[in-house]
This record gives structure tokens, C-alpha cells and sequence, in this order.
């Protein structure tokens, strides 16, 4: 039996559109979960008890009513116990993690170098960067369940998944885990220190420095810049549009963390191999004499 398995391959198996399907559905059920997170956490509710009711009555959501996305369109956005309209985010939510799991499990298992291990622990970031992101847009807070959560996880899944970070040892992990993590919080704090001498107010708040710090625990030091400075363009033109939109004015308050996470899905189609590859010219251009050959090294290697 046991050579049989040895037999298969199991890559492709993977890549079957069953595999996919199933993938989807995970990312369906886990962005519902995630829907009660967002609801319960920062009202300091425990989110595995009691089962999901109607935020407005209270009476128990029957399963049928509760199936993701599909149950929000089959009752039209409203409630099936009392009518009360449901918030459109909820199926979204639902959607969008279903959306990212499939892409990362394409962009993983899919690609040319497949690395199968590595759609987990970023199926995980992926899921704390959208539960975040609809905190933060509502409180204006990140818990420390996704900020300081997220080094906790980032240091243990590069520990026990060295690739992550291109390493072969665990010991190598855990170093580049911790140094993304180091970075990540410090540089965005120094970053805030500035703007509040400049500006002479809060810049933005300490959730913001964990919540780097738990990206880089997972994507490495290299990210870091890429997502402050994407993150950085991306709320600029958001503030310039609500200005001129005239939905708002330079005072309006506008939440960071959303802005960090996009930055950070982006660092995985795309970004991390522009970061390389731009480092890489600079080198080749810059810092390489003639004749001699390097290549980028994180810390850590």
C-alpha cells in the first residue's frame, strides 16, 4: 500500500480541478468564519459560542439560511427570521477569501516551481488580512489576536516551513522570520514618529506597526518596502478620491490597515518578483564591478 502511494504523483493530483473546487469551497466556509470574527471579536464576544443568530433577534440561523454567498442571494439580503436587511459585505467577505485561497492554491501548486507547502501558511495570512482590514475599517483598531497573532504564526510556520523565506533550515527560518517581524515594526514606526513631528498629531496607531510586523514575520524583510510604499500609494489616491469626491475633507480620518493588506496580497502576484528583480539591476548596475556576479541575499542567509 504504502508503495502505491509512493507511486502517484501527487502534484498532479493537485493541480486536478477537483482539488481547485474543494479549495474554493474551504475558502467559501472559512471567509463565514471570518464574518463572525469580524462581528464578535471587537465586542469582545467568543466567537465559537453561540452558534450563528440574527444579530437583531437573536434566533438561531438554520442551516440552509447559512450556506455562504449563495444563502445572501436566495434571501435577497434579508434575514429569513425577521427581515432585518443584511450587511452585502457578509457574502463578499465569503467571496473574496474563496477567491484568494484558489489563487493562491493556482499560484502555488500551479505554477512552474509548484511548492504546495506554502498555501497554507498563506491562506492563514490571507484570512487575518481581510478579518483586519473590516475590523479596522469599522473600529478604527486591529485586535492583537491578528496583529501580535500574526508574528506568533509568521515565526512558527517559517520555522517549520523554511521555504517561505527560501531557506532550507529551521533555524534559518525563525532568524528571517524574526527579522521581517523586527523590521516591519520598527520601520513603520519610525515612519510614524515622523509624520506626528511633522504633522503634529498621531500618525497612525500601534496596530499598524504590529500589523507590518506580522507580515513580515511571514513575507520576510524583502516586503517590507514594497508594502509601505504600495500601501502608501494606494491610500493616497483613496484620500485624494474621497477629497475631490467631496466625501470627505484633508481631516478625514481613514483607516491604514486595509491599505497594508492589499500591499501584501500584492507582494504575493507580483510583487515579490519585482522587488527581486529590481534589486538585482541595482546590484548588477550599482554596487557588482565588472566581471563579477552577485545575487540578493536576504538576512538571515
Amino acid at each position: 500500500m504504502l508503495a502505491g502511494l509512493q507511486d502517484i504523483d501527487w502534484i498532479v493530483l493537485l493541480q486536478t480541478p477537483l482539488f481547485s473546487a474543494f479549495i474554493f469551497c474551504v475558502g467559501l466556509c472559512i471567509g463565514s468564519f471570518l464574518n463572525v470574527c469580524i462581528y464578535r471579536i471587537p465586542l469582545d464576544r467568543p466567537v465559537t459560542y453561540p452558534g450563528s443568530h440574527c444579530a437583531v433577534c437573536g434566533s438561531p440561523i438554520a442551516w440552509q439560511n447559512n450556506i455562504p454567498v449563495l444563502s445572501w442571494w436566495l434571501l435577497r439580503g434579508r434575514a429569513a427570521c425577521c427581515g432585518v436587511k443584511i450587511d452585502w459585505r457578509y457574502w463578499v467577505v465569503e467571496a473574496l477569501t474563496g477567491c484568494l485561497y484558489l489563487a493562491l492554491w493556482h499560484h502555488y501548486v500551479h505554477g512552474e516551481n509548484p511548492q504546495p507547502q506554502l498555501w497554507l501558511p498563506y491562506a492563514v495570512l490571507c484570512s487575518m488580512l481581510i478579518a483586519a482590514t473590516c475590523i479596522d475599517i469599522d473600529h478604527f483598531m486591529i485586535p492583537d489576536r491578528f496583529t501580535l497573532g500574526a508574528i506568533a504564526l509568521g515565526l512558527i510556520f517559517s520555522t517549520l516551513i523554511p521555504s517561505m523565506h527560501e531557506k532550507t533550515t529551521m533555524a534559518a527560518g525563525f532568524t528571517a522570520s524574526f527579522w521581517g517581524a523586527a523590521v516591519g515594526f520598527f520601520l513603520l514606526w519610525g515612519v510614524s514618529q515622523i509624520g506626528s513631528f511633522v504633522f503634529r498629531k498621531e500618525a497612525m496607531g500601534a496596530g499598524d506597526f504590529k500589523f507590518l510586523g506580522g507580515m513580515g514575520a511571514f513575507l520576510g524583510v524583502a516586503s517590507i518596502g514594497w508594502i509601505i510604499v504600495v500601501s502608501s500609494i494606494v491610500g493616497s489616491f483613496f484620500g485624494l478620491a474621497i477629497i475631490f469626491g467631496k466625501q470627505g475633507s484633508w481631516g478625514t480620518r481613514i483607516p491604514y490597515g486595509p491599505f497594508l493588506a492589499i500591499a501584501a496580497v500584492a507582494w504575493f502576484f507580483g510583487g515579490k518578483d519585482a522587488t527581486t528583480d529590481w534589486i538585482q539591476n541595482f546590484q548588477d548596475r550599482v554596487l557588482t564591478p565588472p566581471g563579477e556576479v552577485r545575487t540578493f541575499q536576504q538576512p538571515g542567509e
